[in-house]
């Protein structure tokens, strides 16, 4: 499993423990803590995308460059 699908996992398993505890006391002080951790994922998650697509335009460049220099 890679570091996008493990951390889209977790995503899933803040939503299925958000639910589980929607009728317990205090569910809206544990709410809270996992949308921190729900955001701080997601945002690995953006910075794990926007590097793959950066490494994918230097690739393409490079095979581009590659192409005109023949």
């Amino acid at each position: 499993m890679d570091k996008k699908e493990r951390i889209l996992q977790s995503i899933q398993q803040i939503h299925t423990v958000t639910k589980l505890i929607d009728d317990i006391d205090y569910d809206s002080y544990m709410g809270s803590k996992l949308i921190m951790v729900q955001v701080e994922l997601e945002r690995h998650l953006t910075n794990l995308i926007h590097n793959e697509r950066r490494a994918i335009q230097r690739s393409d460049q490079q095979h581009f460059d590659a192409s005109e220099q023949q």
